[in-house]
């Protein structure tokens, strides 16, 4: 792909990881644009592409992009799979015509590579041109602030029913903690698959996990909630520089009543105010669902997701897990045996982007 910009600002790839990680961290990146999630992308066998918008030398603005190929699900260009975040990101004295530049090589890019659609997720692009692309809202989250580092104030924005949740799991004997070895990560990952197979998902390999935890270290946490020994709830929660990313909830269905998963988010909550972070993120969802009630409850702000898409050869359907089809497939992978959906899962989850 040939560099575009004018004399002064060129967009190139960039291939220095450490250079890319600071820009990020620098300009409060969410964690999923940082190059170790790329790398995480590239054990499915995807190709990622760093792309700068550097001013005499300098980078002011990068976005991140998986070029994902699939006979079934067709190819695409995303920034980033297998999160709710991606797209842009800017230095706060980038120059007006970053965004642009960047846009027009994303455009160049997908146009070369005969994509039916490329991605860009979770940032407000509205106050640059983006021609070509669309502005799609089909998402929320909530947004718990944590500004002044006080839990207590995170506490009483809880609404009454949640508080009484998280006493629940008090009172029930969980015992709260870290995971420390690779023998707490199969634990989480087996409950994650009766998870996956509930909700007719294909999962993750256990390697992408493996990854994950050698690749984020200290940037993430594995919390997991027992009880009498055994695993009832577990999360995993990702870490920016001034921002909680909540990402990977399981939980055992059998033991809900016992609370675990207020308790968890809870005491992740807790932990986060008083590290100082300013933000914590629940995770993407949809309106209406039980999921979505779940995470109200938790007193953050309601902030949609602003998505936006290019339609190199017109617009084409987006995926969507409301969908009919969807709906099929969930119900025949419920009905696999476990062991099949451990082998078969990661070969097509790797091509779901969401």
């Amino acid at each position: 792909m040939r560099s575009v910009g004018s004399p002064g600002m060129q967009v190139e790839r960039v291939h220095d990881s450490d250079r890319w990680n600071r820009f990020v961290t620098r300009h409060s990146g969410p964690v999923f644009d940082l190059w170790e999630w790329g790398r995480l992308c590239e054990r499915y066998g995807h190709d990622v592409t760093y792309l700068g918008a550097a001013e005499d030398g300098d980078l002011c603005g990068v976005v991140p992009l998986v070029h994902m190929r699939s006979r079934v699900l067709g190819d695409k260009l995303v920034s980033m799979p297998y999160s709710e975040y991606g797209s842009i990101v800017l230095a706060s004295e980038a120059p007006p015509e970053t965004t642009s530049r960047l846009l027009a090589s994303v455009r160049e890019m997908a146009d070369e590579l005969d994509v039916a659609f490329v991605s860009l997720r979770g940032r407000d692009l509205t106050n640059a041109p983006t021609a070509g692309f669309e502005r799609k809202r089909r998402f929320v989250t909530f947004e718990i602030g944590l500004e002044d580092g006080d839990s207590d104030a995170v506490w009483d924005a809880l609404d009454s029913s949640r508080r009484g949740h998280v006493r629940t799991g008090r009172e029930n004997g969980l015992t709260v903690r870290q995971a420390t070895s690779i023998e707490d990560l199969r634990r989480y990952y087996g409950l994650y698959l009766d998870n996956m197979q509930n909700f007719g998902t294909p999962p993750h390999s256990f390697g992408f996990f493996e990854q994950l935890w050698s690749e984020f270290g200290d940037r993430m946490d594995i919390d997991l909630a027992e009880h009498d020994g055994s695993l009832v709830n577990g999360q995993i929660v990702l870490f920016s520089r001034d921002t909680c990313f909540h990402w990977g909830a399981v939980s055992d269905h059998a033991h809900r009543d016992l609370q675990g998963g207020s308790l968890l988010l809870w005491d992740s909550l807790e932990r986060a105010a008083e590290e100082d972070y300013s933000s914590y993120s629940l995770g993407r969802t949809r309106e209406g669902t039980g999921v979505y009630s779940f995470k109200k409850s938790w007193g953050g702000k309601k902030v949609w997701f602003d998505d936006y898409h290019y339609f190199p050869s017109g617009t084409v359907t987006l995926p969507n897990p409301d969908d009919e089809t969807y709906d099929r497939l969930s119900d025949t992978w419920q009905r696999l045996p476990r062991r099949a959906t451990k082998w078969i899962g990661p070969s097509i989850r790797k091509n779901i982007s969401l």
